[in-house]
């Protein structure tokens, strides 16, 4: 939809709804009503990412923070960095699943 329709016109063509509108005025608030619902759905699935991302991200963190308390309950002062590497593979699995 090249030519956008703005929150205020769209108002302005349901005001003038009750008084009855022209068959070009009626299109372009279903154009607008359209826009705002593409717009809206849009939104929702770059959120929906993003959120599905943070969590794989606290996930691999949480499982890192995990392996280090294990360790440290083991008196060990060091993780070894395959250890660290198998937690992060293993959330990376979890994304792809």
């Amino acid at each position: 939809m090249a030519d956008r329709i703005t929150t205020s016109q769209l108002l302005n063509l349901a005001d003038r709804s009750e008084r009855g509108l022209t068959t070009a005025e009626a299109s372009r608030l279903r154009a607008g009503i359209a826009q705002l619902h593409d717009e809206r759905a849009s939104l929702r699935n770059r959120l929906r990412v993003q959120t599905r991302r943070r969590n794989i991200a606290v996930s691999k963190l949480s499982d890192i923070h995990r392996l280090a308390t294990l360790a440290r309950e083991r008196g060990n002062a060091t993780v070894p960095t395959w250890a660290v590497d198998a937690c992060l593979s293993d959330a990376s699995n979890q994304e792809a699943a």
